[in-house]
């Protein structure tokens, strides 16, 4: 619960935009059943599942912001490696103890790091390469990340939306049922006109 509240604290703007889109996205879930299911009428059921759903989509989009926020730092964060290098000899090979060294000092500057990331082995680099490679590696890491993020939300919405038509209740036979029942009411109807007229000729 505390790493949400950080995330919150450092990406705020990010984690509205994220929010709003998931109070759009369950929007186009419902329109889309509704209107694919024409006749279809959402249960208090239905409305619950969007609840719920809610609340999972919104748990993803704030690690999927944070992650995003975290991405954003990375050019920063090899601008700040280097500083950090800049008076080790570029002869020095840096050991998987000096690489987490390194990573701790970046997540006290951006504690929101240290939530997302906390192992760093870039064991045989040195000064002149580490801040790229540890840079390029929390990019790359974060890609993953939101990757994923994504795939869960996916899921969630395939998930909800089966289940919130599961729980629709469908108007069709009676309606339908009541509208061809008028056919053969009409035809009789049409009977009856003859009828009387060939009473008339006699």
């Amino acid at each position: 619960m505390g790493a949400l509240t950080n995330i919150f604290y450092h990406s705020l703007g990010s984690m509205l935009v994220g929010v709003v889109l998931t109070i759009v996205g369950i929007i186009a879930m419902y329109m889309l059943i509704r209107l694919w299911w024409r006749n279809s009428t959402f249960s208090i059921a239905s409305i619950l599942v969007g609840v719920v759903l809610f609340f999972f989509l919104s748990f993803q989009s704030i690690l999927l912001c944070g992650a995003i926020t975290i991405k954003s730092y990375c050019d920063d964060v090899e601008h700040y490696v280097n500083v950090l290098v800049q008076n080790v000899s570029s002869m020095h090979s840096f050991s998987t103890e000096d690489s987490q060294l390194i990573l701790d000092q970046i997540s006290k500057e951006w504690p929101l790091v240290g939530y997302y990331v906390n192992m760093a082995d870039f064991q045989g680099h040195t000064s002149d390469t580490i801040a790229q490679a540890m840079s390029d590696e929390l990019r790359s890491y974060m890609n993953w990340f939101i990757f994923r993020r994504i795939c869960w939300s996916l899921l969630f919405v395939v998930v909800g939306a089966i289940i919130v038509i599961k729980t629709i209740s469908i108007r069709n036979s009676s309606h339908r049922y009541s509208r061809r029942s008028g056919v053969p009411s009409g035809n009789h109807t049409s009977v009856g006109h003859a009828s009387r007229r060939r009473m008339t000729r006699r």
